[in-house]
Formats: structure tokens, C-alpha cells, sequence
């Protein structure tokens, strides 16, 4: 059960500014590696010296090493930089309504292997089995690789400093020791976030460098529910550590239907797939059969049904009068949405944008872009650097030896399996 009392407000000081441009460099190094010092700075747009500091503490944590190119005709020869893979290795798993999955992953983020199961209701039991199986996994196919930290996504209102599931009304789980029941298996830190808050980081993971760039960005997660996540300055804007972003639950129709949550009109009771399948279902019965998922509707759309592309876009317009209202509160520069809608991005993105534009919202000045999301399952991939971001973190205390690694240059960069 949850501790009584106020939770405590999380603060981004120094370190965390600190760290921030180390995982940023770690980022840029991982997607164009083998990369100089002299690439670094004119991609980051940071100062030499200050580009100099923070690779020689990643040197030093082990979690980049140097690669010598060829002699050179004349001159030095120049060194590159690489992610030590093999510095740890991660276990990242998604809890969805309806599967789960989980992931293990090297310290490059590149996927090794992955199972799948159907998520059950009765969440103890559930979870003790899924520890059970990873376990065996790992010790059978991984037994000399060193894990440090599993990552898990999953949607609902979370207590972090518990690890504990508070309230997931789509999950229908309340009160869950995810942490302790997870740890009791697999005795390796875990850590806990919400799924739409985890898909945003698999965007600064995944996407294009501008992404993890970008001071500001805003993640919406359609799926059974909508869900949001908000990343300032390269770290997530969780408020309590119970967390925010519930942008889902606003009001948008006093005459809507009722919503998990309990209230009426609810964004989330509009505009998410659930809502857009039951919409769908109860306007053309004679087409529900072959309609179970909104990657069936999809296809169905964009095969020429007119009934499914009407559904779509009017899902669309709902979806782009929330986004409109965040965009106007939270001022971000980048704008992503993640979902199986996001297969019909053709069909959805002009109607997104147009609905984006307001009196207050001014191209060039407070207008931001949108886009879709770089990975087709982000609350399933950015589980991984959820757990990675915790080996880096958690490396942080631990006294640096000092050594600086140097190896062969490798060339071949990262990939899913």
C-alpha cells in the first residue's frame, strides 16, 4: 500500500543538467558512431571544452571507448568514439491492456530478443509468472552477460517511490507492488513509469538527433486510453512522484460517454482507440466483425472504405482539439503522437494540423511541429532506455576507475533484432 503523506516535488538542479548532456552525448555517439570529438561539437553545438569534459567522464564510466582509425599519411591519427554494448545489459517490459511484452537489450539499445504474453487481470499472480519466465531467460540464453536494471511500462496512475501501481482503470489493477514482485524474481532494480511518459523517451532514444534536441517536447500515446508525456530540457516533467500528464481525463463533452475514469466526456472516452472502435462498431454493426482493432480499421480505410476513413478523421478532429489546448498551455516545440492511428499518418495529418492552428498559436513564433512517432510500439521500446537511463544513473555513484578504454574501430552501428 502507498505511504500517507504529500508527495515530494522533483526539482531539476545541477546534476541533473549535468547528466542531461551526457545522455545527450551518449545519444549522438550511439546513433553516428564512430564519431569524433570534432563531430560532436559541430552537432551539438556545445563548446569544445565542454564537449572534452563530459566524454572523458563517459571514458572514465566505461560507457563509450575510443577506436583508432589507420595511420594517417600525415599528422595524428584520429580517434573515434563508440558505446561500450557490452557495458551493461537491460530488460525492458511493457504492460499493455491486452499483451505484454518484454525486451532484452544491450547497452547500445539494440534488442536481442523479445516474448510476449496476454496480460492478465489478476495482477500478482500475472507478474510472478512474467518474473518467472524472464529469469529463465536470461539464465539460459544470457548467463554471462551482466544485467543491471529492468525498465517497465505501463499505463495508470504509478506511485515511483513505491513502485507501485496506484490505479490503472484500463488494466483494472489498483494497489499493485509491481517493484517488490518484479525485484522478488529477478533481484535487479526496477524502474517504473507511466507508458505514455516511457514512449517519450523512446523518441529521444529512437527519433533524429533535432528530436533530443529539442528543449521542449510533448508525446501523445493513443491507445486504449491517451496518455501524454512532457520532456523538458532532455529530462520528463513527472511533477509528483506520483506523476502528471492525465491530459487524457480533461472534460471536452458534458453529453459524452462515460469514461474509465468514471467521469463523462472525458478526452481519453472520445478520441482513443477504444472509443474510435466502439464509435465504429455501433454506427455500422454490419461491419464490426472485421473491425477488432484500429490497425483493422485502418486497413480498411485506406482500401476504400468510406465508413472507416469518416470514423478516422473524426477521431482525428477530436484528437487535434486536445492536442490544440496542451499545445497552447505547454508551449512545446515538437508535438508526437504515438498509436496504431498513426498508421492512417497520411489520412490523420492534415486534419492534426489544421485543428493545431489558433489566434495563439503563430507559425514562426508559438506554433509547434508535429509528427508521428519514429518507432511503431514507443511504450514498448522506450522501456529500454528507461532502464539504461538507470545503469547511467546509478553508475553516478559508484567511483570511476579512471581507465580509458581503447578498442579496434568498429563500424557497424546499432540494430533491432
Amino acid at each position: 500500500m502507498r505511504k500517507s503523506g504529500r508527495p515530494s516535488l522533483r526539482v531539476l538542479g545541477v546534476e541533473d543538467v549535468r547528466d542531461t548532456n551526457e545522455m545527450r552525448l551518449l545519444h549522438l555517439i550511439r546513433d553516428r558512431q564512430p564519431v569524433s570529438r570534432t563531430e560532436v561539437v559541430k552537432e551539438t553545438g556545445l563548446r569544445p571544452g565542454t564537449v572534452s569534459v563530459v566524454v572523458n567522464r563517459l571514458l572514465r564510466s566505461g560507457f563509450v571507448y575510443e577506436a583508432e582509425e589507420a595511420p594517417s599519411k600525415g599528422g595524428r591519427r584520429a580517434v573515434y568514439l563508440q558505446v561500450n554494448s557490452e557495458k551493461a545489459y537491460a530488460v525492458g517490459l511493457s504492460i499493455g491492456v491486452h499483451q505484454s511484452i518484454y525486451l532484452v537489450s544491450d547497452f547500445n539499445g539494440r534488442v536481442l530478443s523479445q516474448r510476449t504474453f496476454r496480460t492478465s487481470r489478476n495482477a500478482d499472480s500475472f507478474l510472478k509468472q512474467l518474473a518467472q519466465d524472464i529469469s529463465a531467460h536470461l539464465e539460459s540464453n544470457y548467463g554471462k552477460a551482466h544485467f543491471s536494471a529492468v525498465g517497465v511500462s505501463v499505463p495508470g496512475l504509478l506511485d515511483r517511490t513505491e513502485g507501485t501501481i496506484v490505479f490503472s482503470p484500463n488494466l483494472g489493477w489498483k494497489d499493485v507492488p509491481i517493484r517488490r514482485l518484479l525485484n522478488h524474481e529477478l533481484h535487479l532494480p526496477v524502474e517504473i513509469e507511466n507508458d505514455a511518459n516511457v514512449a517519450a523517451l523512446a523518441e529521444l532514444w529512437y527519433g533524429p538527433m533535432e528530436i533530443s534536441s529539442a528543449h521542449s517536447l510533448l508525446f501523445v500515446l493513443i491507445v486504449e486510453g491517451i496518455g501524454t508525456g512532457f520532456i523538458h530540457n532532455g529530462e520528463l516533467h513527472i511533477g509528483s512522484s506520483v506523476g502528471s500528464g492525465g491530459f487524457g481525463h480533461i472534460p471536452m463533452d458534458p453529453q459524452g460517454p462515460r469514461c474509465s475514469c468514471g467521469n463523462i466526456g472525458c478526452w481519453e472516452a472520445l478520441a482513443s482507440d477504444q472509443a474510435t472502435i466502439s464509435r465504429f462498431q455501433k454506427k455500422h454493426p454490419t461491419l464490426a466483425a472485421g473491425v477488432r482493432s484500429i490497425h483493422d480499421m485502418v486497413g480498411l480505410a485506406m482500401s476504400g472504405g468510406k465508413e472507416a476513413r469518416q470514423q478516422l478523421l473524426y477521431t482525428a478532429t477530436l484528437l487535434g482539439r486536445g492536442i490544440r489546448g496542451l499545445a497552447q498551455g505547454l508551449s512545446p516545440e515538437v508535438i508526437v503522437v504515438g498509436g496504431q492511428i498513426t498508421e492512417a499518418w497520411s489520412l490523420i495529418e492534415p486534419v492534426l494540423k489544421d485543428e493545431l492552428h489558433s489566434g495563439y498559436l503563430i507559425q514562426g513564433l508559438s506554433l509547434p511541429e508535429i509528427r508521428r512517432a519514429s518507432v511503431e510500439s514507443p511504450s514498448m521500446f522506450g522501456a529500454i532506455p528507461l532502464a539504461l537511463r538507470s545503469i547511467f544513473r546509478n553508475n553516478k555513484s559508484k567511483a570511476l576507475s579512471g581507465t580509458v578504454i581503447r578498442r579496434p574501430l568498429e563500424r557497424s552501428k546499432p540494430q533491432m533484432a
